[in-house]
């Protein structure tokens, strides 16, 4: 039986009802992994919105407005004056919920902890719904590498070398689907082929990979770091065009996210309610919260075919 918006009874929660049986399996999503990689602020009392200030970037070799380069040691030579530019980027924090309605039959029948594999089930949705709102900002970052192309190391490097131009602050982190790690079209493909970069200049690997590099790679972590960029892979990135998934590339700066602060940095609170006229339990998981881009040329959308 698939997922749907009906009464958990003991039609629907059948799985342990009435038998002695092992610990259950819960099928959870992988979730939570932006939070970490973000500005996180909670909104103060008072208000439901969280403004981020912004500050504009400065050229300070601007003739006009940049720093002046003085021509004599006279210390009396007024400098340049310039703008202290800020804009706000505002989110309004506002509420995602699911719930479950657990019949007491159903909770007393099976041997599994029913009330509290449901909770820590609604817990896991809104965290997986947070990663999938926050992911899909990554659709709006400008600048982009990959397209049509498999992700190669050499495709990795230009999203850092995107972010580099652009004074991204590190540190850097990329967000990936499985498949553009792990996959056949994946990062994880140069790895099998490393070797010594050609003596021709050429930016990529050839020939077969030495031992050695591939120990050196091996030892600084493949999987979780790449040329100093935290890699993390969750499904809950874009789809793109047919075989193509979006992950993306960014500095901690480039998004935002406001939020209710349930206790400790939390921001997903477990609520449950009796209904004895109708002999239930309801479970309520809810967020409150708004991501939103600060600073657009902090990150980078990798969109690579991963079939």
């Amino acid at each position: 039986m698939a997922q749907s918006n009906v009464v958990t009874d003991v039609g629907v929660a059948a799985g342990g009802l009435g038998t002695a049986i092992a610990a259950a399996t819960v099928q959870f999503n992988k979730a939570a992994i932006m939070p970490n990689l973000i500005q996180m602020v909670a909104a103060p009392s008072g208000t439901n919105t969280v403004k981020f200030p912004v500050y504009t970037k400065h050229d300070p070799t601007h003739a006009d407005y940049g720093v002046d380069e003085q021509a004599s040691g006279a210390e009396e030579t007024i400098a340049n004056l310039t703008s202290i530019e800020t804009t706000a980027v505002s989110c309004e924090v506002l509420r995602r919920a699911i719930r479950a309605e657990i019949s007491d039959l159903s909770a007393h029948g099976n041997d599994d902890a029913l009330l509290v594999n449901a909770a820590a089930q609604l817990g896991n949705d809104v965290a997986r719904k947070f990663d999938v709102e926050l992911l899909d900002l990554m659709y709006n970052f400008s600048n982009g590498v990959g397209q049509d192309d498999a992700l190669t190391f050499m495709i990795f490097m230009d999203a850092i070398a995107t972010l580099e131009a652009n004074d991204a602050a590190r540190p850097y982190n990329a967000v990936l689907h499985p498949l553009q790690v792990y996959g056949t079209f994946g990062l994880s493909q140069e790895f099998s082929n490393l070797a010594t970069p050609a003596q021709s200049g050429g930016g990529g690997f050839a020939g077969q990979a030495s031992d050695a590099m591939k120990d050196q790679f091996q030892t600084a972590g493949l999987v979780t770091n790449v040329a100093g960029v935290g890699i993390y892979t969750t499904t809950a990135v874009l789809t793109g065009g047919t075989g193509r998934k979006e992950g993306g590339m960014f500095s901690r700066g480039a998004i935002g996210c406001g939020y209710l602060d349930f206790g400790g940095g939390g921001f997903i609170q477990m609520a449950t309610e009796r209904e004895e006229a109708y002999a239930k339990t309801t479970l309520v998981a809810n967020a409150y919260y708004a991501g939103a881009e600060l600073v657009d040329v902090w990150g980078v959308e990798v969109d690579t075919e991963v079939s």
